[in-house]
């Protein structure tokens, strides 16, 4: 793009972001572009035709062109364009081809959903509509190239193709309107041409393609070609190969669809074979599970989630030799793959998202343990796809997995761009103003928009005196809401927080959302962007219910704002995040656990802090290739053309300026490494030896432990002696990510790690209880503990007639109590106050009685935000895990002896999963009814309370809905709306949860 042109381009953006941001007067040196609008229009235009002569060689800049063109057009504003002489269908129609030519589809179809094709010619309505993929098509060529690309005949597109060359030329003589249409429409029909599903996919006419190719075209938006990132991989053979891959792909760049390809050729060519994608996060699991899994069932591949415990349950090994494809968490897997070696034979594919998390700590250890037990199969190992949007040195990774050099695919591509901007406060007290730096790390385009927070901006008239009185602005918290807000014109926004709770968490800036609110400050509000007032009303009901009308994230919602963070129960989370992709709300305040994984059309991503307090409350960094994940959300494919990124802590810019300027960021080497130098070190400073019960003792050491016996157990044949399987162990511990990478000290003391769990399993094997370990899943070091201390708390085992029985319950919690890892959890949770065992007990009962974790904390005596987090890491999490564990192993011993365990018993982990007092209940919650409130109504009902039929349970439910007046006190109008879309579900009856 030509400098001055780019100056333009950058001015006009400025001016954009003014108006947006509410400003009626623009800032004196942007004045010009008002009296130049039709001269800035017709040089865009211009510079659109000449660059398709000479085509840019950065994509970005066709992204540049095409927001340029749109927003001079005045596309998709509510006012008419400033310009004169500008058609808006048009002008959509200018800068929907500008994002097509750069890669940009899904900008393209957006750009187009504002405009009104009605107005535009017969050429120009082919080229609005093979860009923005109507439901009708009108335009007789367009229906013509689709069929073709439904049918598999590309030589209907060539012939179109060719066609439109010869119409170009002809009208040049004729008509100039008509050769800028077919200009255009052969341009676009040549990167159609080379960019469509059948062109891209091997053999893509094929028969073959069919199922994928109708899944694509048939969905909303409807996939008529593939994004570049997309091409890149699937033409350097990650379809074909049986070599292992690494994909570095941007968020939003098409991973999933990328992933479905896979599975679909994969699972096609190879009909015996199951395929796994590993997903770090249950919620990017429970949003796979209403699209790729469904998606994948109806292309005939049965495909299912599993992101409960660590042992799995009945529902997800159910119809496992039928099952081809699973979605599934690290935890989840190794679970199922222990319980079912069959089932583990099967898989030849393994495809790990999200793969930098080879560096998250407990889960880190835990995902490299699962991947090195993989590659350690005996039949050999499944190909590895690893894909990751911010892994820099991703071809040692690649390499570890049995990948070669030509198996890497590098793709900087994004389907919507972020700009960035930081928050620069000048002057004091009542002077204080607060700018808005566009573009601070590229001088030629930095503009700042001054004033953009000043005393304007929080000054309103007390009610009660009538007085003009000035809200305080002169924190980060109070600049970062106040910037937020004034981007909420723009589409959807999140502000960030590296904390949950506290002052300077997301907890402590929803309060400050409130704390604003409560005055008419001059600024937009949440509420003033909320489209159906009922649906939110709904919603606040259901947090009502559940978390008490005063629990901060229930007002943030009644206000028109989202809070979410990892302690929020996984049916909310997804509540909330359904109303923030559906725009329904436009306002989120969260941590990472929205801000990453899930796919949400954030317009505007505010920064309030980049760096985590930990409980001493110092300060650490977050990574810049974390940061890198987060901004990536901005911006959206499908949702919005592009994104903006603001720092509103100047203080923390420098954080940020790395990943505004594209810089690679820091390399993964796997949290086992980092765990095995501290292993190292404390070690070395006691002057101890390391021993199995050194290691069992240290709940930092599990995850690690429970990785390697795992694994060993897997390898631990019949005729294998000790000696022989300390061998395998030492040389596993050399198959580790981390052995690639550690010092000579480091890879020894792993090794000695490696060799005395093989000696602890070869200690399990010798006593004939290895078999238990694998049909159960459970974790080796958890054996001695269950026979100890467990089988002991009762006399009987086989007298237990329900599973709510509280004498099971307190015997089951009294050996718990006293584990580590859960005295550890307990401790975290409560924030070093920790209760009695007597009086968690009270609270556990509670949970598997069906009350709500509002109920939950006003009987324990503490605040909502610390149950959420009792019920996030012990509850749900730690117990859940131990319970399951040793419940499974327990039935082993009872068997030993001949003995029986009761099948209250063996149901009592499913119970407490859910929080469900009735089998009935338990159905169906585990069955695919999302909400525990309706669970526990249906449940306890007297028409259903007898029946443990899953099919006669669904259908008994759905009769009993039918009286809507019944049923609403109990659940509310959301969760009743859900459940009946549940039992409407036939994937209920097939899909597990």
């Amino acid at each position: 793009m030509r400098e001055t042109l780019a100056k333009w381009v950058s001015d006009a953006d400025a001016l954009h972001h003014v108006e947006r941001f509410g400003f009626s007067q623009p800032p004196l040196q942007l004045s010009y572009l008002r009296s130049r609008g039709d001269d800035y229009y017709i040089s865009l235009v211009a510079e659109l035709f000449d660059r398709l002569h000479e085509p840019y060689n950065d994509s970005v800049d066709w992204s540049r062109l095409g927001n340029a063109i749109t927003q001079a057009g005045g596309v998709g504003v509510d006012q008419a364009p400033a310009y004169r002489g500008i058609l808006e269908p048009e002008a959509a129609v200018l800068g929907a081809a500008a994002f097509y030519f750069g890669g940009y589809s899904a900008s393209a179809y957006l750009t187009l959903q504002a405009a009104d094709p009605d107005a535009l010619g017969e050429i120009q309505r082919a080229c609005y509509e093979l860009l923005s993929r109507p439901s009708t098509i009108k335009s007789a060529r367009v229906r013509a190239l689709v069929g073709a690309v439904r049918r598999g005949n590309l030589d209907t597109i060539r012939a179109q193709s060719e066609q439109a060359a010869e119409m170009e030329s002809s009208a040049l003589q004729l008509d100039p309107d008509e050769w800028v249409g077919w200009r255009l429409f052969r341009r676009i029909l040549s990167r159609f041409e080379e960019t469509n599903v059948r062109a891209v996919l091997p053999d893509g006419e094929s028969e073959f393609w069919n199922p994928l190719v109708r899944s694509l075209l048939n969905r909303d938006p409807p996939a008529w070609d593939f994004f570049p990132s997309q091409i890149d991989a699937i033409r350097s053979g990650l379809l074909e190969s049986a070599t292992s891959f690494s994909i570095q792909m941007p968020t939003g760049a098409g991973k999933t669809a990328l992933s479905e390809t896979l599975l679909f050729y994969h699972l096609n060519q190879h009909p015996e074979d199951v395929a796994i994608l590993l997903v770090p996060y249950r919620s990017l699991a429970a949003e796979l599970r209403g699209s790729l899994v469904k998606r994948l069932g109806r292309m005939g591949l049965p495909a299912r989630c599993a992101y409960g415990g660590t042992v799995p349950t009945g529902d997800e090994v159910r119809d496992l030799d039928d099952t081809r494809a699973v979605v599934a968490t690290p935890e989840a897997l190794s679970g199922l793959l222990s319980a079912e070696p069959d089932f583990f034979a099967r898989v030849s594919l393994v495809i790990c998202d999200e793969g930098h998390l080879l560096d998250g700590e407990a889960r880190g250890v835990g995902l490299e343990l699962l991947l090195a037990r993989m590659r350690a199969r005996e039949i050999g190992p499944p190909k590895f796809v690893f894909v990751s949007a911010i892994v820099p040195n991703i071809e040692e990774i690649n390499t570890w997995l049995g990948g070669t050099d030509e198996t890497v695919v590098r793709s900087e591509y994004r389907p919507a761009l972020a700009e960035f901007a930081v928050l620069r406060v000048a002057g004091k007290n009542a002077g204080t103003t607060v700018a808005l730096q566009l573009h601070p790390h590229h001088t030629a385009s930095t503009f700042s928009i001054e004033r953009f927070l000043s005393r304007d901006d929080f000054r309103y008239r007390n009610a009660s005196t009538g007085r003009l009185n000035t809200y305080s602005f002169n924190t980060v918290k109070t600049q970062a809401i106040a910037a937020a807000r004034k981007a909420l014109s723009m589409g959807a926004v999140a502000v960030f927080a590296a904390n949950k709770r506290g002052n300077q968490g997301a907890v402590g800036l929803a309060d400050e959302l409130l704390a604003q609110l409560e005055n008419p400050l001059p600024m937009p509000t949440p509420m003033q962007f909320v489209e159906d007032a009922a649906k939110l009303q709904a919603a606040v009901e259901y947090f009502t219910l559940e978390y008490g009308a005063s629990w901060v994230g229930t007002r943030a919602l009644a206000a028109g704002a989202v809070l979410h963070h990892g302690d929020i129960p996984q049916e909310s989370r997804e509540l909330v995040e359904a109303l923030v992709r559906k725009e329904d709300v436009r306002l989120a305040i969260c941590t990472s656990t929205l801000a990453e994984g899930v796919n949400l059309p954030i317009r505007t991503l505010v920064l309030y802090s980049v760096q985590r307090r930990g409980p001493d409350g110092a300060a650490e960094n977050l990574l810049a290739r974390d940061i890198k994940n987060l901004v990536g959300r901005a911006g959206r494919a499908g949702a919005t053309t592009k994104g903006l990124v603001i720092c509103a802590n100047s203080g923390q810019w420098p954080l940020v300026a790395p990943v505004a300027q594209q810089q690679p960021g820091e390399r993964v080497s796997g949290a086992l490494l980092e765990l095995m130098d501290l292993l190292q070190t404390g070690l070395s400073q006691q002057s101890l030896t390391p021993t199995n019960d050194i290691l069992e003792g240290e709940t930092a050491l599990h995850t690690l432990i429970d990785g390697i016996d795992a694994t060993l157990i897997d390898l631990a044949a019949e005729e294998l002696g000790e000696d022989e399987l300390v061998r395998i162990a030492g040389e596993l511990s050399s198959q580790t990510f981390a052995a690639r990478q550690a010092g000579p000290a480091t890879t020894a003391l792993m090794k000695q790690v490696f060799e005395l769990r093989a000696q602890r399993v070869a200690a399990i094997k010798g006593s004939g209880r290895l078999g238990w370990i694998r049909e159960t899943g459970t974790r080796a070091r958890m054996l001695e503990s269950v026979e100890a201390k467990l089988l002991p708390m009762r006399e009987r085992w086989d007298d237990v007639e329900t599973a709510t029985d509280p004498e099971l319950a307190e015997a089951l919690l009294t050996w718990a109590w006293d584990l580590p890892e859960v005295a550890e959890a307990v401790k975290e949770a409560y924030r070093d106050a920790p209760p009695s065992r007597s009086d968690f007990t009270r609270v556990l009962e509670a949970w598997i009685d069906g009350q709500p974790l509002v109920e939950l904390a006003r009987r324990a005596g503490i605040d909502i935000d610390t149950m959420l987090g009792v019920h996030a890491r012990v509850i749900s999490y730690v117990l859940q895990v131990a319970v399951e564990q040793g419940i499974g192993l327990l039935k082993k011993l009872l068997e030993a002896s001949d003995r029986e365990l009761a099948q209250a018993v063996a149901d009592f982990p499913e119970h407490l999963r859910f929080g469900v007092p009735t089998p009935t209940a338990k159905v169906l919650a585990a069955g695919g009814v999302r909400h525990r409130r309706a669970a526990v109504a249906l449940g306890r009902s007297p028409e259903l309370v007898t029946l443990v039929d899953r099919a006669s349970v669904f259908s008994a439910a759905r009769h009993l809905l039918d009286d809507r007046e019944r049923w609403l006190p109990a659940m509310g109008r959301l969760v009743l709306e859900n459940t009946l879309e549940d039992l409407r579900d036939p994937s209920v009856f097939d899909d597990e949860g």
